[in-house]
């Protein structure tokens, strides 16, 4: 009796080893530019580095959001998701977290869609999704992202109205929520430098005033870094200004190199920032030629 207890158990262990090894065998790593609408049982380590704001479809019938990733090489993909999933990844989804995806819909982006990469991914309740916490002695995090394309303080007056792009900064002073026209539309104004110290007027509109314009006053006595993700220039009285747009995004103390060296250059320059707080407070709100160090 015991000998063939024994055996069973032995037996069972041996059917569950193989039956793991299947399933492992059944689903295969790959990269983000490995995977097409014909790959098969496929998963993907990727760490999440922007999530643009739900946005309704331009029927009005369902709601959908963007989240654009990346894998171990840096290369980039947005997912999708709709209706009531959106809340779901959009609470899972961090910035800078890494995941394990499998099951996702692999198909062409739509004419509407971020030109990102030849095909998008859409989530849904048969996708899944495993965060990769820390110190897992299986998986491993992805490294924070090297990569970051943005435009330079010297070449913000070259760009085009209009035009999207990315730039690091350092908040040098930030103002109250203001209100303009009947609609009453929110916003605050913030000035932000660089390791130049040449600055510009921003305004931060909307929900990102509400959110982050209002972290980034309560955060002002120490000159949080930022990364302004699709801004662009306005022209205002031939004042070149920076503003916010719909699908815009503000991160505050980025894991980027580039944010963390500024990091270091506000750490060695703060009495300087100190005193160029109190001249632009003191100086009109609205007139960065006023505030020039």
């Amino acid at each position: 009796m015991i000998l063939l207890f024994s055996g069973s158990i032995t037996l069972s262990y041996i059917f569950i080893l193989h039956k793991l090894q299947d399933t492992q065998k059944m689903e295969h790593r790959y990269t983000i530019h490995e995977i097409t609408p014909f790959t098969r049982d496929w998963s993907c380590k990727i760490q999440v580095v922007d999530k643009i704001r739900p946005k309704i479809s331009r029927d009005h019938r369902v709601n959908f959001q963007t989240t654009i990733v990346l894998d171990e090489n840096e290369d980039q993909i947005c997912i999708i998701t709709y209706g009531p999933e959106v809340a779901h990844y959009d609470n899972l989804f961090k910035h800078f977290h890494t995941y394990l995806i499998s099951a996702a819909k692999v198909r062409e982006p739509s004419r509407f869609a971020i030109p990102m990469h030849n095909f998008e991914w859409v989530l849904d309740t048969f996708s899944i999704v495993e965060e990769v916490i820390e110190n897992n002695e299986e998986e491993s995090m992805l490294p924070l992202p090297s990569r970051l394309n943005m435009v330079s303080f010297a070449d913000i007056e070259k760009q085009i109205p209009g035009d999207e792009f990315d730039l690091v900064a350092v908040v040098a002073n930030c103002g109250t929520m203001k209100y303009q026209g009947s609609e009453n539309r929110r916003f605050q104004e913030a000035i932000l430098i660089d390791d130049k110290k040449k600055p510009f007027l921003f305004t931060i509109w909307g929900e990102l005033a509400d959110k982050d314009g209002t972290e980034l006053l309560q955060q002002l006595h120490r000159y949080p870094v930022i990364v302004a993700k699709r801004i662009a220039i306005s022209n205002f009285k031939q004042d070149v200004r920076l503003t916010t747009r719909f699908n815009s995004l503000i991160l505050i103390d980025p894991l980027y190199p580039q944010a963390a060296k500024l990091m270091n250059w506000v750490k060695d320059n703060n009495q300087m920032l100190i005193e160029y707080t109190l001249k632009s407070t003191s100086a009109s709100p609205s007139d960065t030629k006023c505030c020039t160090f």
